[in-house]
């Protein structure tokens, strides 16, 4: 290698080290903690555009290591607003297609298939405090696309059955049994209560500026 060629390879292999590991699409997913960290670091990507205005180039670049081309322009469409090169998120009474707010604990279930990978949650009904909803589930879908692990679709209470049937057997089996008993007439069955989102940490974002307020189409979410 001549001193030309060795200076290149310096050059290129300390840019590598400068540029953050979360900008690159994530190539393998390997377990739940993994799924996780990858949509921790999605979400990250979503919450940044709220620091500062910027093109849209920069925009598309932020959002694409984590979400397919779909996803993107739905995202910026309903949560982008500005002009003359300077784009950013605001603040508003319903923010869709961020990251849902998942407990991202025993609670969050994934399911994982060859080139698609479910994200998902119960959301038991609630009356009080900021949010009111009824039993739900929400989901994440992410697909493998050459450059990487996507997330490629929200799923509010349209998780496919044979999901919810993988990611919560009992909870099926309990629906199943109660079903049965309310169909002979018995008293019916109470399930098992399941908590929701940790409303403290759903607190701590409204404070930065975003208001949940039509749960038919979003909750905004954070992590833990």
């Amino acid at each position: 290698m001549d001193k030309h060629s060795r200076l290149l390879f310096v050059l290129f292999g300390f840019f590598i080290f400068l540029v953050p590991a979360n900008v690159y699409a994530q190539s393998e997913l390997h377990g739940r903690e993994e799924v996780f960290e990858f949509l921790g670091n999605a979400f990250e990507s979503q919450v940044s555009l709220s620091e500062e205005g910027r093109t849209l180039e920069e925009i598309n670049s932020i959002l694409d290591p984590h979400f397919t081309e779909d996803y993107k322009s739905k995202f910026i469409k309903e949560n982008v607003v500005g002009q003359e090169n300077q784009y950013q998120t605001y603040g508003t009474d319903f923010a869709p297609y961020y990251i849902p707010f998942y407990a991202f604990s025993e609670k969050t279930k994934v399911v994982e298939n060859e080139n698609e990978i479910y994200v998902v949650e119960f959301f038991p009904a609630a009356s009080e405090g900021p949010v009111s909803y009824e039993d739900h589930y929400e989901g994440l879908k992410l697909i493998k696309e050459k450059d990487g692990w996507k997330v490629a679709d929200y799923l509010y209470d349209q998780v496919p059955q044979e999901v919810i049937n993988q990611a919560f057997p009992d909870k099926v089996k309990n629906k199943n049994k109660q079903a049965a008993k309310n169909e002979n007439g018995a008293e019916p069955f109470v399930g098992e209560i399941v908590f929701g989102p940790n409303f403290s940490t759903l607190k701590t974002f409204m404070e930065l500026g975003v208001i949940f307020r039509n749960e038919n189409k979003t909750i905004l979410f954070g992590l833990l």
